[in-house]
């Protein structure tokens, strides 16, 4: 027994000599492999921790910075690009005119009202938010903190490792000047946390690149609203406090319930929600010195930013630039009543590089419509988008049926069964409408919010499986192309099960959307991996079907992180499993998304639900159809609802200059029988009210999609107040006059709020 409590003792000092012959760095490294409790797995280790914090420099000097500071390290047929190391400033030179992109503010241009913070700000190639504990309001930049700074010099431009004495994080910024393009990029395993509690937050990627002071370059900035919006670099006299600052792809469902803003009795929904960031771009354009940029994020999308600042909204510098959150900050209840909380900070960063890609533009391309083709080319070269059959086609969308509240349960409620919409199809090519595309929503079991959907089942009332396939087929012939609409994103908590189904949130409590609908007043999410189950059940029933054209909506525009399992999963991980799904599904059947995020374009073959606007935001000084101009030509658009629009002309003018087809949601029945339903805002919907409508837009837009089958936008312009000219590649011009006088345009007489087609 003796001799056993000797050899225990003597391996356990050997472990303990064993331990403490570990340096300290490596435990670090260890430590920070990863955490099972994240679902995030990191195939690197951390390298040990600098030690050397007595070099700690900020980039802050007594003498005032200035052009003769910068070197030039990189040069391409176009560029030159300037640098000044300490603060990782770089100049882009343009060799043929000599008009510069400056990307951090001269010292002789910074203002003595703005405080030693945002002077930091303004000088640092990058910005960072700290986490300190549960403080995520700490900003870190090269002019205000201590920092370790090791730069090597490329071909192209320069890898610098930058390291945060004081906080004990680090990173390493790459910039490389490819031909007319700028690349940006942090990369994943370059981020590095040693002390605990002690987190990168946000990093603002070169926040003034391209920047202008009050109003003192002629131009504007493009923010990604809706179609596509601009703020002009005039002096806008301290007007806005604050300018665009929105997630790509949407809010993150993941840290909030969503509540839908109702004023109207607490009954219905009266609040229209802004748009989201459909493609993940933003610009910048010097017209009068005739540079611009448009910038791409093509690397940590998922959780970044873009933020479009005017001059006035905090300094008096007008400034777009990417910030990607790594981690953030959240509200975790301590007990299902939610009666306490406490601030809690995500266990693990997203995990991916953070990517900007800079597209640089020079004399007539130095604007918004140089913008959009070069996006156009940007897409097509790095095959993110396809060529796809842009065939004129009026798209007419059906509801089915829905449900309303009786005795016990509920009711069905028929607004349009098959047989119905066969004689209305008849009716249309009785009139000359040749082809149609049409959403039937509502055709499941239990009508449109019986979700989610997991087999092909139409609902009895609307003349069942047989009727529908059969419908389907027999108009497929004629041109008429009907697409089943499946929401695969959300769960009816009164229809079908949600324990094992449902999204938890990051602070892993049930998400929740409240509508604020007379039936259903609850949505759930279903989880990624739940979803491609669901859809894959879906479409193997379908397709036995004999038929397989389907619409997806939900995932195609909406993105969140998730618990599951004691598992964190951020959207990244997301948007792959989404974009997987669709991936394969796209093979199976004819794939159509609604309102498709931009890395889901491959796999549509439309782009329903194209907005023709923006979200008018006060600062913002024209809208311009951005989006549009990057897809026609590419992909076919089809715009919102006709018959919701109360300026029905202006609606219609703005087809016409975007390229975008038209779309109706219609009913067999009258709309009043839908108001004790969850459709109870479809207020005008009666086939016969609006078939004439139909009949004569389709006849119009039909012709001018003629004169442009296949041609893409080159150039989008305002001649003269309320009058658009469009050029295309095929030489057509429109003209689109939006005043209520007559207007005479190289030549052209163009009617008050009428458009004109003809040529170059």
């Amino acid at each position: 027994m003796a001799g056993k409590t000797k050899k225990i003792i003597a391996l356990v000092l050997a472990l303990v000599v064993i331990i403490t012959a570990i340096p300290v760095s490596a435990m670090l490294a260890t430590a920070n492999t990863g955490n099972e409790d994240t679902g995030t797995k990191k195939d690197y280790v951390l390298p040990p921790k600098p030690t050397n914090t007595k070099d700690a420099v900020t980039a802050d000097s007594e003498t005032e910075v200035t052009m003769a500071d910068y070197k030039v390290i990189a040069e391409s047929d176009t560029y030159k690009m300037h640098f000044y190391e300490p603060r990782l400033s770089i100049i882009l030179e343009n060799k043929k005119t000599g008009e510069l992109i400056e990307s951090t503010v001269m010292d002789s241009k910074l203002s003595d009202k703005d405080n030693a913070t945002w002077q930091g700000y303004m000088r640092s190639a990058f910005v960072i938010s700290a986490i300190v504990g549960t403080n995520d309001t700490i900003q870190v930049d090269l002019f205000n903190s201590p920092h370790l700074l090791d730069v090597t010099y490329t071909d192209k431009g320069f890898s610098a490792k930058v390291y945060f004495t004081k906080y004990e994080f680090g990173l390493t910024l790459e910039v490389s000047l490819e031909g007319d393009q700028l690349v940006v990029n942090i990369p994943d395993e370059s981020i590095v946390e040693y002390k605990a509690d002690n987190y990168i937050g946000t990093i603002s990627v070169y926040p003034l690149m391209g920047y202008t002071y009050l109003g003192e370059e002629e131009g504007y900035m493009l923010i990604p609203d809706g179609n596509g919006a601009l703020i002009n670099l005039e002096d806008k006299e301290g007007r806005y406090t604050n300018g665009f600052s929105q997630m790509i792809y949407g809010e993150d469902a993941g840290f909030r319930n969503f509540i839908t803003q109702s004023f109207l009795w607490g009954e219905y929904d009266t609040v229209v929600d802004c748009n989201q960031i459909i493609a993940p771009v933003f610009g910048m354009a010097h017209t009068n010195d005739q540079m611009a940029y448009l910038a791409v994020v093509e690397g940590g999308e998922e959780r970044a930013f873009i933020e479009v600042q005017p001059n006035g909204a905090k300094i008096d510098y007008n400034r777009c630039f990417a910030r990607f959150v790594l981690r953030t900050v959240y509200v975790q209840p301590l007990n299902q009543s939610n009666s306490g909380t406490v601030k809690t900070v995500e266990k693990d960063r997203m995990h991916t590089d953070l990517t900007v890609r800079y597209l640089l533009l020079e004399g007539d391309d130095a604007n918004y419509s140089g913008m959009a083709v070069a996006y156009r080319e940007y897409l097509l070269d790095n095959n993110l988008i396809s060529q796809k059959d842009t065939s004129y086609k009026t798209r007419v969308d059906f509801l089915g049926c829905d449900q309303e509240e009786f005795l016990m349960g509920t009711t069905a409620v028929v607004m349009t069964t098959t047989e119905q919409m066969k004689a209305m199809y008849a009716q249309l090519q009785q009139a000359g409408v040749k082809d149609v595309l049409t959403l039937y929503k509502g055709w499941q079991q239990g009508g449109i919010y019986a979700l989610p959907i997991s087999k092909y089942q139409v609902d009895g009332t609307l003349g069942g499986n047989s009727a529908l396939s059969n419908l389907i087929k027999e108009s497929a012939e004629a041109g008429y192309d009907i697409y089943l609409y499946n929401d695969a994103l959300r769960i009816n908590a009164r229809t079908n099960l949600t324990t094992f189904d449902a999204m938890k949130m990051v602070n892993k409590r049930t998400f929740k959307e409240e509508v604020n609908k007379l039936v259903y007043k609850n949505f759930y999410y279903l989880m990624p991996e739940k979803t491609q189950e669901r859809l894959n059940e879906f479409v193997n029933s379908y397709v036995k079907s004999g038929v397989s054209n389907l619409a997806i909506s939900g995932i195609s525009n909406g993105l969140f992180s998730y618990s599951s399992r004691g598992n964190y999963y951020d959207r990244t991980g997301t948007a792959q499993i989404y974009a997987d799904t669709l991936a394969a599904l796209d093979e199976k059947t004819n794939l159509i998304l609604e309102q498709p995020f931009a890395y889901l374009w491959n796999n549509t073959e439309s782009f329903l639900d194209m907005p023709l606007g923006s979200s008018e935001y006060m600062y913002i000084d024209a809208e311009v159809p951005f989006l549009s101009m990057v897809l026609k030509g590419i992909l076919p658009m089809y715009s919102d609802y006709v018959n919701f629009e109360a300026d029905k002309t202006e609606f219609f003018l703005k087809m016409v200059e975007s390229g975008v087809y038209p779309s109706f949601y219609l009913t067999h029945e009258s709309s009043s029988a839908l108001i004790y339903t969850n459709s109870s805002n479809l207020y005008s919907t009666q086939f016969d009210i609006y078939k004439d409508t139909v009949i004569e837009y389709d006849k119009e837009l039909r012709e001018v999609a003629s004169k442009v089958e296949g041609a893409h936008i080159l150039k989008h312009e305002e001649v003269e107040e309320d009058v658009i000219r469009v050029t295309y590649d095929n030489g057509v011009v429109i003209y689109v006059n939006y005043s209520e006088n007559t207007v005479v345009c190289d030549g052209v007489t163009i009617a008050a709020l009428s458009y004109k087609v003809g040529e170059k």
